[in-house]
């Protein structure tokens, strides 16, 4: 008996999580660092896209 009790309880505390997880998000206020770490990783793969370019150049004018 106690097995099911505790299968109904996660079972509850999934769909309290998906019923009512842009509230959640907004109460705790996660999106802006979601926002934030997105913006890191963007920067990230600029940086990356641009020595990439700057050493296809050098490869160029060494040839």
């Amino acid at each position: 008996m106690l097995k099911y009790i505790a299968i109904a309880l996660v079972g509850l505390g999934i769909y309290i999580g998906v019923a009512y997880k842009d509230q959640i998000e907004d109460m705790l206020d996660s999106r802006p660092m979601e926002e934030a770490h997105d913006l890191l990783e963007d920067m990230g793969d600029q940086a990356a896209d641009a020595t990439d370019a700057l050493n296809k150049q050098l490869e160029s004018l060494q040839n």
